[in-house]
């Protein structure tokens, strides 16, 4: 015990109380300067403000004792001694209390609390409780960390703050025979969709049978599961409805079994817009299932524009790009892009390339390129070539019309043909018509050629029409090489037969100063053109036949092995190996940053290849999903089940605009919603209850940016569900999340490790000590809390009372004569 003051200083002023014994007055009195010494020295105290102070050395030494079915037998009994034996040997000032976990009666009394089952956090609480805050005490655990719950965060905080030391005695766990411990599924359920369902099973068993079971009866199984400590089954279900599905999983090494709700989604909105496959629509629904409501739409249907946005995937079937107006792809892009809709083009003879959509907006928004290759074609030419060897040619005349007449039939190929006639008087064949390759008889004749004689050019002109009558070339050419100074003859009516036959006549005109009108004349008669050689430097480039190119069939017809890549998100249990040859495809490129999932193995042309698009996904399928090109699939279980899963990842990316999360405490419930993409309005959340209606709104806070989160009370009986939807977003529909009752509570054999209590954590984190079983104290164990834990008793009031008291009492002994003196009277 110690008195201590708060405002210490006024005790200067004590002296104050010795000055009635100090000033006397003739009529002193010794009981009257007490008591006005008193009253001064209670002022002086009061003003002082006294305390008092008194220790409390009583402490208190909580043990918590795990006596649940998890923990070994022999450990049980074991724990339970080495309890009793450490509360036997606490000091008499030391509080004693014991929690138990367990059906356990060893201990019995005042101070016992009993929790059911393996409930670490339930049994860390009430320890704590047992604790009063400014009390001194420990903790002491003896168990083997299993929980059925995880809410111990708050009780370790609690005692961590306060610096009430947990120790900690660990118990070894009890071979448990193999036991469902959860339900869960790493995607969305939608009704009509496989979905793959984990069971965690916890203990040892060999060929364990584990079942799920939905409201009608057995879903899925597996035989012969093994199970040494932990491992995870996964059972493939298909939902059949939209709304709320509620799992129970058992296996036949236990009899305990676990619960879980989930949400299903509603079936896919599909648009279909198709074109050259009369059906599709129909064999595109049969195939696909129950899984996507498909809704076969023109796009010419009434004034108003489609409504995209209300779909979760538009499927774009061999539709050429003629057959869509602009202003609808330009919406199907932004769509896609903006709103997260899903885009699937697939098609054959009229989609792609062949269908012209590499000029069409909607190429921006496709995984490949829209290529049709060209092929060019040069057309086989059989040329004649008339040279005027005359007189008047000699000299550098000659040597133009050779040079000429080499550069006119450098143009040709292979492929063609070549004649070369002569006139000097007469006419004859220097080299009659032959191919073009062989070049060195062509040359051999030109070169053989020399000036002298007359000037005589019909019957030359007539020799070569005569000559092309056999020839069966795309073109045919007269090439004449002259000075001008020809005779006169019938050379127009020649010349116009030769046009109306499609042999063309060309002229070239050599030398400085010969003469041009005639040929002109004769090239404008035989339809074709006239040049003039002054000299070798200004040598022509003869014009003997257009090229041309054509575009070829970017369809490939035929059968196809093809390869799949991609990994096994895209393919699930398909068996790729097993999927069939293709019986036709458009030849494609894919785009940079596009993943091609399937190709044909000996061209590595795209087949299957998928990409994003802004906040939606776009895939491309190069052929026909009802049509001839995809006959051999059709007719194979892994066709239907590849469809529908690569249409449903194409419209899953971005169709629900949050991603869910429920966790369950106890009787609360938290609902979290994280924003999956931006612009994404707030969630609006309804909590159902008993039944499908609607019941209540629930409220909703952002707690981080893009995370919302909300927290209601339903009980621990009572399961959790809600439907949850974007505010101003009707296209995406309800999102639906669950939660069983009790979710957060496991079996007393289904706790696996990984969730137990980290029971070397939390003596780390309270100071506490780490005990073997043997080595339980037999002393008290270490306390903690406040250092000096005190009882304070504040004396302020009660000696202003004394104060008031003493100076009344003052006043009644200096006014005692008068009061005596009204008396007498």
């Amino acid at each position: 015990m110690s008195a201590l003051f708060q405002s210490p200083l006024w005790l200067l002023l004590l002296p104050l109380a010795v000055l009635p014994w100090v000033v006397r007055s003739a009529r002193f009195d010794a009981l009257h300067a007490l008591l006005r010494s008193l009253c001064v020295a209670l002022i002086v105290l009061g003003l002082a403000r006294p305390r008092l102070e008194l220790e409390d050395r009583g402490e208190i030494a909580v043990f918590v004792v795990d006596d649940s079915e998890s923990v070994d037998a022999a450990d049980r009994a074991r724990a339970q001694d080495a309890a009793r034996a450490a509360m036997d040997a606490l000091p008499a000032h030391v509080e004693r209390s014991v929690v138990v976990m367990g059906g356990s009666e060893a201990f019995r009394g005042e101070r016992t609390k009993r929790v059911q089952g393996s409930s670490l956090s339930a049994a860390l609480e009430w320890a704590a409780l047992e604790i009063p805050e400014g009390r001194r005490g420990s903790i002491t655990i003896l168990s083997d960390g299993a929980s059925t719950d995880r809410h111990f965060d708050d009780a370790c905080s609690d005692l961590q703050e306060r610096g009430i030391p947990v120790h900690i005695v660990k118990l070894s766990r009890a071979r448990m025979p193999a036991t469902p411990a959860s339900i869960t599924c790493a995607q969305d359920l939608r009704a009509g969709h496989s979905a793959s369902i984990q069971i965690e099973l916890v203990g040892f068993g060999k060929n364990v049978r584990v079942l799920l079971e939905g409201p009608t009866g057995e879903l899925a199984s597996a035989e012969g599961i093994r199970c040494d400590g932990h491992t995870v089954v996964s059972l493939e279900i298909e939902p059949p409805t939209p709304g709320f599905l509620k799992l129970k999983a058992r296996a036949s090494s236990a009899t305990e079994t676990v619960e879980a709700t989930f949400g299903v989604y509603s079936p896919f909105e599909v648009l279909y817009l198709g074109g050259r496959s009369a059906g599709g629509a129909a064999r595109v629904a049969a195939a696909l299932g129950a899984g996507f409501h498909l809704q076969e739409r023109s796009a010419t249907d009434g004034p108003e524009p489609l409504p995209i946005q209300q779909f979760d995937l538009v499927m774009l079937d061999d539709a050429p790009a003629s057959a869509l107006p602009d202003e609808l792809e330009s919406a199907l892009v932004a769509a896609v892009r903006d709103g997260g809709v899903g885009l699937f083009a697939s098609g054959g003879e009229a989609a792609f390339g062949p269908g012209g959509w590499a000029e069409s907006p909607i190429a921006a928004a496709l995984p490949v390129e829209c290529i049709q290759k060209e092929e060019k074609r040069d057309p086989s030419t059989t040329l004649v070539v008339i040279i005027d060897t005359s007189g008047s040619m000699g000299g550098e005349r000659i040597q133009l019309a050779k040079e000429v007449a080499r550069l006119a039939m450098g143009r040709l190929l292979p492929h063609d043909k070549v004649g070369i006639v002569e006139f000097y008087g007469a006419k004859r064949w220097a080299a009659p018509i032959q191919p073009a390759s062989n070049t060195i008889d062509l040359q051999r004749a030109i070169n053989r050629m020399d000036a002298g004689g007359g000037t005589v050019i019909l019957p030359a002109i007539e020799e070569s029409f005569y000559g092309l009558q056999n020839v069966q070339t795309r073109y045919k050419h007269v090439l004449i090489l002259t000075d001008g100074g020809v005779e006169n003859g019938a050379f127009e009516p020649l010349l116009r037969r030769m046009a109306e036959e499609g042999i063309a006549v060309s002229t070239v005109l050599v030398g400085a100063e010969a003469h041009s009108e005639f040929l002109v004349n004769l090239a404008n008669w035989g339809k074709g053109r006239f040049y003039s050689v002054p000299d070798r430097f200004n040598l022509p480039e003869i014009l003997l036949k257009q090229p041309s190119s054509s575009r070829l069939p970017a369809y490939k017809p035929g059968k196809f092995n093809i390869t799949a890549r991609g990994g096994r998100g895209w393919w699930g249990a398909i068996d790729r190996t097993k999927l069939a040859e293709v019986a036709g495809y458009v030849e494609t490129i894919p785009v940079p940053g596009a993943e091609v999932l399937l190709e044909v193995a000996t061209t590595r042309d795209p087949l299957l290849a998928t990409r994003m698009f802004g906040a939606g996904r776009s895939t491309a399928l190069m052929t026909e999903p009802a049509g001839p090109g995809t006959e051999p699939w059709r007719s194979t279980p892994e066709y239907s089940q590849m469809l529908a899963r690569i249409l449903a990842r194409t419209a899953g990316e971005g169709r629900a605009p949050f991603a869910l999360e429920v966790e369950r405490r106890r009787g609360d419930v938290i609902l979290r919603a994280v924003r999956r993409k931006a612009g994404a309005e707030r969630p609006l959340a309804k909590l159902l209850r008993n039944g499908p209606q609607p019941q209540s709104e629930f409220p909703m806070e952002e707690i981080a940016p893009g995370i919302f989160e909300g927290r209601v009370f339903v009980g621990e009986t009572t399961d959790a569900l809600f439907e949850v939807s974007a505010a101003g977003d009707g296209r995406r529909g309800i999102q639906r999340a669950g939660c069983a009752a009790r979710a957060d509570q496991l079996a007393e054999l289904a706790v696996p490790e990984d969730l137990g209590l980290d029971l070397d954590r939390l003596a780390a984190a309270t100071k506490g000590d780490i005990l073997q079983i043997e080595g339980v104290p037999v002393r008290a164990p270490r306390a903690g809390g406040p250092q000096q834990p005190r009882t304070v008793l504040q004396l302020a009031s009660v000696v202003w009372i004394l104060a008031i008291l003493v100076f009344l009492a003052e006043v009644f002994y200096r006014r005692r004569d008068v009061l005596d003196a009204g008396a007498s009277l």
